[in-house]
């Protein structure tokens, strides 16, 4: 075989490896996010079961389907809103507004500055957002964003109980 040949050769087998990498790359390549990676450090997810929680309230539905519509409608950028949950998984909610069998659009937090913080955060996209008058008691159940306030020491993301939270 003579140089050229060899040439030619090498460059169809340099080409099909080539080729073959890129393949392989693309069957095991990450499905891609459709908001980009995740923003923060990822966190637990803690329901804060026994806690004593301030819950921001988006609005109380009679059935979960009204609720996740709602929801639906109620964006707020890459950022997670509002989460929906039984009324009954707060003990304390129901004399606050709503009944055992209702829904709510919630999301939950430790410190009334993260509770403050997301009502601003809720404005500024135009959606409702009430802190309820008292803290409720969290029964566990559904994660309802707990982990995504500041911790108040500034260590990163709130991921246990503060004084104020516990019985």
């Amino acid at each position: 075989m003579n140089k050229r040949a060899r040439a030619i050769l090498a460059g169809v087998v340099l080409g099909l490896v080539g080729s073959g990498l890129m393949a392989v790359s693309g069957l095991t390549a990450p499905e891609p996010q459709p908001y980009g990676a995740p923003i923060g450090p990822k966190v637990p997810r803690d329901t804060g079961a026994g806690e004593l929680l301030l819950v921001v309230v988006g609005g109380v539905y009679a059935t979960r389907a009204e609720a996740e519509a709602a929801n639906s409608q109620m964006v707020f950028g890459d950022l997670q809103g509002y989460f929906v949950v039984p009324v009954a998984q707060f003990q304390g909610f129901g004399e606050q507004g709503g009944a055992p069998g209702d829904f709510a659009l919630v999301s939950v937090f430790r410190t009334q500055e993260g509770a403050d913080e997301f009502v601003l955060l809720a404005g500024t996209f135009g959606h409702p957002a009430t802190i309820l008058s008292e803290r409720v008691r969290s029964l566990g159940g559904l994660y309802a964003g707990l982990g995504q306030e500041p911790h108040p020491n500034g260590s990163g993301p709130l991921v246990g109980p503060v004084p104020e939270s516990l019985p």
